[in-house]
């Protein structure tokens, strides 16, 4: 889940005229790691306060391109936002996320990496190995 602190870091930088630090807030809600497998499901949920923008589906756009450039399986997401005035909002957006676990005996565990799929090599790889494949 550290990628998401990434994701949170970028939005501060990209957006660095509309959002500040300590009005972004990230949380994880509504996990679950089932008993049976090292699947964790759970929802990101960022909310932006005070955002100085016109336009909150820039932020939306930005978070579903991110994924997508860093390898990660596009998630759907979904938003509430309170319009304080012409300029200002508040916006929580919720990011439904699956991340495969491997839970050691020692209960450390190891995230592993999102997988795509390779039309080329008939599988899901990873980004890399797709990249490297696909040139």
């Amino acid at each position: 889940m550290k990628y998401l602190q990434q994701l949170k870091d970028d939005l501060l930088t990209n957006f660095a005229t509309q959002l500040t630090a300590d009005k972004v807030h990230l949380f994880l809600v509504n996990g679950e790691l089932a008993s049976n497998s090292g699947d964790i499901n759970y929802t990101a949920r960022f909310l932006f306060i005070d955002c100085r923008d016109s336009d909150p589906f820039s932020l939306m756009t930005y978070i579903r391109k991110w994924f997508e450039s860093k390898g990660y399986a596009v998630p759907d997401l979904n938003f509430d936002s309170e319009i304080i005035d012409a300029e200002t909002y508040d916006l929580t957006v919720d990011i439904g996320l699956i991340d495969k676990l491997v839970v050691r005996d020692d209960g450390s565990y190891s995230l592993c990496p999102p997988k795509v799929w390779s039309d080329m090599l008939g599988d899901f790889v990873t980004k890399n190995v797709k990249d490297a494949v696909e040139l």
